[in-house]
C-alpha cells in the first residue's frame, strides 16, 4: 500500500511550473476510495455471513417446532380424497379389470368405494379402498391401486392401468 502512495506522490511538474497539486490530489482521492471500498468489502462479507448464518438457525428452529412431515403432507405424497362419482367409476373398473385378469377362480363383487386416495403424477395414482365380495359371498375390502392418464389431446385416449388388486387382511 505504501507503495501505491509513494509513486502517486512523485508527480511531475506540469509545464506551467506547478508541481501536479490537482493530478496529485485526485490520485490520492482514488486511492483513498479504494481503500475504503476495500475495507467495506471486508465489512460486507462479514454482515452477509452473519445474516447467511441467522437464516441458517431459524430454518434449522423452524424444522425442528414443525416437527418431521408425514407423506400426505409431503409434495408428491397420497392424499385424501371425495369419493364421487368419478371415484366409484374407478373403482368399479378396478374390479370388473381385477375379474378379467383373474378369471373365474378369484372373483369380486363390487360393493363401494369406502375411501380413495390420490398422487398427481404424469398423470394419476389412486388407491381405492373397495367394500365387495368374494365369490364365495364373503364381504372384505380390497385395495386397488389404479393409475389414470388422461387424454390431454383430441384423438388421445384416457390410459387406465390396474396396477394391484389385493384383499387387505381384517385387523382384529
Amino acid at each position: 500500500m505504501a507503495a501505491l502512495i509513494n509513486t502517486t506522490l512523485s508527480v511531475p511538474a506540469s509545464p506551467t511550473g506547478a508541481v501536479g497539486a490537482p493530478r496529485r490530489r485526485s490520485r490520492l482521492a482514488m486511492v483513498a476510495r479504494a481503500v475504503r471500498c476495500h475495507e467495506q468489502g471486508g465489512q460486507e462479507s462479514s454482515r452477509r455471513a452473519v445474516v447467511f448464518g441467522a437464516a441458517a438457525v431459524v430454518t434449522a428452529m423452524t424444522a425442528a417446532v414443525s416437527g418431521s412431515a408425514r407423506a400426505e403432507d409431503m409434495a408428491g405424497g397420497y392424499v385424501e380424497m371425495v369419493v364421487d362419482d368419478h371415484v366409484r367409476g374407478l373403482g368399479e373398473w378396478a374390479v370388473r379389470q381385477h375379474n378379467k385378469e383373474s378369471g373365474e377362480k378369484d372373483d369380486v363383487q363390487f360393493g363401494k368405494v369406502v375411501k380413495a386416495e390420490g398422487q398427481v403424477v404424469n398423470g394419476m395414482n389412486y388407491n381405492l379402498f373397495i367394500d365387495g365380495k368374494d365369490i364365495r359371498g364373503a364381504p372384505g375390502t380390497y385395495l386397488a391401486e389404479v393409475y389414470e392418464k388422461a387424454a390431454n389431446r383430441p384423438g388421445v385416449q384416457e390410459i387406465l392401468k390396474l396396477n394391484e388388486f389385493v384383499r387387505l387382511l381384517k385387523s382384529s
